[in-house]
Parts: structure tokens; sequence; C-alpha cells
């Protein structure tokens, strides 16, 4: 999240001295460093002439400490410095209001992208003292946010030179700066793993192509600009259909943007769009099925009225014929993936979910598909935005099968998020009332990346709104790099541990990272902590339990403690055989008895396969059950080749 901090030259040396002692922020010296980098480039371009100077036999020469005359690039590197500190002498002016007026008389003053990069050190510089002067307070403050946010817009456009030379896109660009609902949005909602580039080329043909629609669908077109910025998965819906049976097409974010504008105001849609936040549109606009598609789900609404659209999942008769013996066919054999093929033939559990997430997205609903494992395999179900306002993940999830997590992708970045992450964001996300002064504190971190002040900036964001996650985890990262002691990092983790007491995954990771920082310093206190991850995650967090004990189990094993290693798999084993299905399997049955194999204790093997059989309910008919079936033969295979000299007593 946070980069290397660049190497400086002699001249940004200088400037650091200068500068430093006044405003304490390397943040905001570097607004002018590039200025004197442009001047220098600008002085050697192959262009650049040189012309003789004449000077005055009265006045003595300017010369460097080499004995050399100056050259036209330092000349032209000092007139950049004397450009900034004009802007410097304005710096001390206190931050103004923000409003309409103030925008327009920004605009007016910096007309064009040569005025923005001293601009720039002006508002940076206003912001620094703002900051320095109300600590935290400052992230609520409305002219605060405000006029961060415009300077992220105005820094966007300084980082895509080559997109604002063209003279449409540049009028888009500085059009929508004058309007912060769709241009602050943007910026608010702009994440480090998004292509900025590709981001504001959506945006901008968005507002070339219709900029009145833009305006009153401002979370829509952001929700377009933040998804379409770089192609989706090669895999994408899922892995178990072959990519050219899928309908994708139309994938113009302008045309998709229009139908769903269009589909709002025709009264298509079950929600109206234009109250719905972004954090919801990016799981509305989130695929690439063509219109057509989208059209279609439209076409029969009472089918599955949206008071009960979690039946969409069971409206899709299952295929049993596809998952029994010897057919196991999971994937989809048929010609075409559309809506009305899986109507027709049927599905497993895959395209259940899938053909109930398209539904949802073709109605105007946002819905998200999950994957999972339980207690007889993996299982695919789906969640929706209610017609109450509420998420619900649970859809077609068997409530028998044990699924400790539901995973999903966040569209905006393509990472990986589980359904307890999303019900505390959608618990402490953007509903709280603290949630804007938080994400401002993050924005201002972000421009201190690399800078030792990034620390206290995120300190001080925690303090804003304790129970963003984002936070904790970008000062995780942090810490490390600004040379924080053992003694810090613990402290830091024990207070991420009594914060997330209620949310299991994230105490769980705070525990794991306190327990490497005592075990690196010899604190008898690691045991304990390694005993409180197991046993505190033995009934609804399960897997993270069986995480935590796999971790046992690995350093037992890496360290040759195979004694050990059979009393910590029995004891995983008892501890979370009734539920821990695929999980269990795939982190530790399986783990430890190809260990044992490698190391050739094929009657250890045997003895473990013996102690799950006797404790552990496993189907022979799913997928858990042929896994551990050839995992058996394996150690009998084993055995009869005679591998079990080093066999445990």
């Amino acid at each position: 999240m946070f980069g290397r901090k660049r190497k400086t030259g002699r001249h940004e040396r200088w400037l650091h001295k200068l500068f430093l002692p006044r405003l304490c922020s390397a943040a905001i010296l570097t607004p002018i460093w590039d200025l004197i980098q442009d001047a220098e480039m600008f002085a050697n371009a192959p262009g650049a002439r040189r012309k003789t100077t004449v000077l005055s036999p009265k006045r003595p020469r300017l010369k460097n400490n080499d004995g050399r005359l100056p050259s036209v690039k330092s000349g032209l590197a000092l007139l950049a410095v004397a450009l900034c500190l004009m802007a410097f002498a304005r710096a001390d002016e206190p931050l103004p209001t923000w409003d309409d007026d103030s925008a327009k008389a920004w605009w007016a003053q910096n007309p064009s992208p040569d005025k923005w990069r001293p601009a720039v050190v002006q508002l940076r510089a206003q912001l620094e003292i703002k900051y320095k002067s109300d600590g935290a307070s400052a992230f609520s403050d409305p002219n605060f946010q405000a006029w961060l946010e415009h300077l992220g817009w105005i820094q966007l456009g300084l980082d895509c030179p080559d997109i604002l030379a063209d003279p449409n896109n540049l009028t888009a660009f500085i059009t929508l700066g004058n309007d912060p609902a769709v241009s602050h949005l943007f910026i608010q909602k702009l994440d480090p793993a998004n292509s900025k580039r590709g981001a504001l080329r959506v945006l901008l043909s968005l507002a070339k192509a219709n900029l009145d629609d833009l305006n009153a669908y401002p979370a829509l077109g952001v929700a377009f600009s933040l998804v379409f910025d770089k192609p989706f998965p090669s895999d994408w819906p899922h892995h178990q259909v072959d990519p050219h049976a899928v309908p994708i097409g139309d994938l113009d974010a302008v045309k998709r943007f229009n139908f769903y504008v269009q589909s709002d105001r025709d009264k298509k849609l079950e929600l109206d769009l234009t109250q719905q936040t972004f954090e919801n549109l990016k799981f509305l606009v989130d695929s690439e099925v063509s219109l057509s598609e989208l059209a279609y789900a439209q076409a029969n609404p009472q089918r599955i009225p949206y008071s009960q659209f979690q039946d969409a999942f069971f409206s899709i008769r299952y295929d049993y014929s596809r998952i029994k013996p010897p057919n196991f066919t999971y994937n989809w054999f048929y010609p075409t993936y559309k809506l009305a093929d899986i109507e027709k033939n049927g599905g497993i559990c895959i395209d259940q979910a899938y053909y109930a997430t398209i539904l949802g997205k073709g109605r105007g609903i946002p819905t998200l598909y999950f994957t999972g494992v339980g207690t007889g395999g993996g299982h695919a179900w789906f969640g929706y935005l209610s017609i109450s306002g509420r998420w619900e993940l649970d859809c077609g999830r068997y409530a028998d099968q044990n699924y400790p997590k539901g995973y999903a992708l966040d569209p905006q970045t393509w990472r990986i998020i589980d359904d307890t992450q999303l019900t505390n964001f959608f618990k402490n996300g953007v509903s709280d009332s603290n949630y804007a002064a938080a994400i401002t504190g993050l924005a201002w971190a972000r421009l201190h990346q690399g800078d030792p002040s990034s620390r206290q900036i995120l300190d001080d964001t925690r303090s804003v709104m304790p129970e963003l996650a984002q936070t904790w985890k970008i000062e995780a990262g942090v810490l490390p790099r600004t040379g924080a002691s053992d003694d810090d990092q613990i402290k830091f983790y024990r207070d991420w541990i009594t914060q997330f007491q209620s949310f299991a995954e994230m105490k769980f990771f705070g525990q794991e990272h306190l327990l490497t920082l005592l075990k690196k310093t010899n604190d008898p206190e690691a045991d304990s902590v390694e005993q409180d991850i197991v046993l505190q995650n033995r009934s609804q967090d399960f897997d993270l339990g069986i995480v935590g004990a796999a971790d046992v189990l690995s350093e037992k094993i890496q360290s040759g403690d195979w004694d050990g290693a059979k009393l910590q798999f029995q004891q995983t084993i008892r501890d979370f055989g009734g539920q821990g299905g695929v999980t269990l399997y795939d982190h530790v049955i399986s783990y430890y008895i190809g260990s044992c194999l490698v190391a050739g204790r094929a009657s250890q093997a045997d003895d473990g396969i013996r102690f799950v059989e006797d404790r552990m309910p496993i189907d022979p008919t799913t997928q858990l059950g042929i896994d551990f079936a050839k995992l058996k033969a394996q150690v009998k295979a084993a055995q009869g080749d005679g591998s079990s000299a080093a066999a445990s007593p």
C-alpha cells in the first residue's frame, strides 16, 4: 500500500533543508521537485535553444562551485523554485471554505494544466497547516475533506498528461472538476488497486457521451469507471464453464451505463439507481453478459418477486445426474450458457448461483456470487440487496454442511473477500457517521506514503473510526517500514485484538501477528496465544481454529517432532472432526498423512487414516469422500511397498 521512499537528488535535498523546518512534510516538497524536473526536461528537450548572455563588466559573474556558469537548466530550476516560493507566500492563508464560488474561483485562477502544479503546492501547504493545527478533527471538517478531494482530482490529471492532451478530454476533466458530485465521489472511491488511467478514461468517456446523465447518476457512473477500469478475470464468471459458451458482449461502458439509465427511467428495475450507493452499485454493474441477457432478466419479474428473490437459486432444477458416479460432470457441457439454457436444462449449485446473480443484475438488484467448502465438499450460493435495504448473504447456502466462510470477488479490485468481511463492512461502512472522516484520514495518509508522519496520521484515523479494519491493515504494513520496535508492534497487535473481539477473522489476524512477535522475542506468553487461537475458534469460525492448529502441526513436523505431530493431529481431529469437513481435510489431514508418507512413516500415516475414520463422518459419495479414499489408497500402496522403515513405534 505504501511505497518505498524515492532516492533524493542534490536539488531535492536542498529543498528539504529550505522548506522542511517550516512545514515538516516531504509530501509538500514533491510537487516542487516535480516542477524542477519539468523545467530540466524542458531545457534538455531536443528543440531547446540557448542564447549567449552579455554580462555587464561592472557585475561579477555568478559561477557554480566548479567555476562553470549556471546552465539554462539551473536557471529554469531556480525559476520553478521562485514560482513555488510565490505559492508558499500564499500558503499561510487559511484553508478557504469550500463552496461553488470557491471552486469556480480556483478554476478561473488555474484554467490550464500548466497552472495546476504550483496551485497544488499551495493547496497542500494549506491542508498541512490545517492538519497540524486541528489533528484528527481536521478529517471531519467538510472544507478539509472537499479540498483534499479536489487536490486528488487535480493530481490525477497531472499524473495522466497524455490523456488530457486530448482537448475534449481536458474540457471534460475541467467540467467534472467543477462538479464535486462526480469528481469528488470518484476520488473518494478510487482504490490503489484500481488502474487510475483506465478508470479516468471510462469516466471521461461517460462525461463526453452524456454529461447530464452522469450528473443524474453519479454513483452509477463511478461504479462503471472503477469496475471497468481493467479487464475482468479470464475465467469470469467461474471456472466450470467454457468462456466461449457464456454470452459475453456489449462491453463498452458507455453503452452499458446508458442501458441501466434507460431501464431505470422506464421503471424496469426493482431499485431507484439514483438512490443507491457506490458500494451497492459496484455489485450491480460487475458482469460482462450481453445487454440482451440483462433485458431477458427484466422480461418476467413476476416469475420471482423481489420480496422472495432468495428463491431464484432454487428456481433452477438441480441436475443430480452430473454429480453421481461414474459421471461427476461438474462442468457445464451444453453449447451455450444463457439464462434460458439454465432454465431449460437445470444445473448444479454453481449454475444456480450464477443464474440468480445475473437475473438480479438485469433487474437492478445488486448481487454477489459466493463459493465455499463444508462438510461434504465445495458449494456455491449467492447474496443480494434485499427489498428492506439489507444484504442477504446466505441464499442457497446449505445449513447442514457447515460452510465456515463464503468467498466472493470484489469487482473493483478482483480481490477475494469473504462474507464475514462483507458483513462487517455493511455494518461498519458507509452507514457509519464517522466513515467519511476515516476515509479522508486514509487519503491523507496515502498522500504522505513513505513519510514517517504517515504512522501518526494512521493513528489519528484509527481514533476517528476504530472499527474500520482497513486502517489497521494499512498501519500494520507501515509499522515495520517506519522502524517501529518489537514492543511497539506488540502493543499495536494487543490493541488490535481488543478492538476486534467480536470480529473473529480480524482478531485471528492480530493474534497470528502477535504470536510471531512473541516467538521472536522468546516471550513465554506465545504458548497461551497459540492455544487461544484454536480454542476460541472451535465453533462458528472453526476454519480459523483449523488454520491455527495446522500451523502448530506444521511446526512440529518441520522440527522432526513426529510424536508431537501425532498428538497434535489427533487433538485437532477430536476438536474439529465433527464439522471441519473439506477445510480440515485440506489443511490438516492431507498435509499430515502426506508428510508421513514423504518421511517414510507409512505406519504412522495408516494410524492417522484409522483415527480419522473412527472420529470423522465422511460420506463416500461426496468430493471429500472421494479425496479421502484416494489418500487411503496411497497409504495402502506405501505399506505394500514396505515404506515404513522409519515408522513410529
